[in-house]
Formats: structure tokens, sequence, C-alpha cells
């Protein structure tokens, strides 16, 4: 079993949420019912400020940071209205060990402890140290989209630059 953190942060584009509830928008295994994610520390919520799908994105971490990469810049700019990061008290949080290790689960609601809102999800994943990478759609497509990938091979072989 993974440290368990005291605090947990989920992020939303909704700035106004008093309580969070698990939903069923989106699952990892078919049988896990609704759950409420969330992440051990405030880097990892920002990835989830964005308003972007899966299908155009790709979230990691590998030795401490997290990265992110888009494949349509001018989509996101336009879509980047900020959002919260909610800070979360422990509401029997989980982690699966099958699972991600920095994604932590919960069948019960929450009541957020703290709300940190950002006007820009760029900024708030640039300033809590998360490495932002924009790309096209055809790269993203054949060179990263399904693929295990690392921050070496973004950088040095794709030759993309993180946003600073």
């Amino acid at each position: 079993m993974r440290e368990k953190p005291e605090n947990f942060y989920h992020g939303s584009a909704n700035n106004n949420i008093e309580e969070l509830e698990p939903k069923r928008k989106s699952y990892r295994k078919e049988d896990e019912g609704e759950l409420l994610f969330a992440s051990p520390d405030i880097a990892g919520a920002t990835l989830f400020l964005a308003r972007m799908f899966d299908n155009e994105s790709r979230k990691g971490y590998e030795n401490g940071v997290y990265y992110f990469v888009i494949s349509d810049k001018k989509k996101f700019i336009e879509l980047d209205k900020g959002g919260t990061v909610y800070v979360l008290p422990d509401s029997n949080f989980t982690n699966d060990k099958d699972q991600w290790s920095r994604e932590w689960a919960t069948k019960q609601k929450a009541k957020p402890l703290n709300k940190i809102h950002f006007n820009s999800a760029l900024r708030a994943m640039v300033e809590n140290g998360v490495k932002v990478y924009f790309t096209n759609k055809d790269i993203f497509e054949n060179d990263i989209k399904g693929k295990h990938i690392s921050i070496n091979y973004l950088e040095n072989d794709l030759g993309l630059k993180a946003e600073i």
C-alpha cells in the first residue's frame, strides 16, 4: 500500500462545488461503481482543471514530476478558464495497487476543507511544477496516444519543449 497523505486534492473546472460526490463519468474497471477521484498533491489536481478529453491529451508522472501533453494548443487556450483545486479530508480514499499511484478514490462524498482558485489551468499547472507540452494532432495520434511515453521521449525524441 502506498503512503496515505493527510489531505487530498481534487481539480475541477467548476469553481462552485460545496460537496464533491462520487460519479460514474469515467471508470477504470467495469465493476467499480461511482467514485470520487483525488490526487495526493496540488500539482496532480491541476491536471484536471483543463477541459481537454483523454483522446486529446495525455497525463503522466515520472520521477516526481507530472507532465501533460496537449494535442491542440489553440483549443486548449480557448477553453482555459481556470478552475478550482478542492482540498479534501480523508473520506476513506484508497489507492488501488493496480492503478496509477497518483490516483486515489473513494465512494463517499467529501466537503472541501479549502478551495484554491486559479484563473488559468495552464498557469496553475506550470506554477505547481507540471511540465506542459503542446504538440499537434498528427504527432499526438502517431507518436503519443496509446504508447508508453516518458519526459525523455517527449523532449529528446520528439523535440517538445515544456511551457515555462
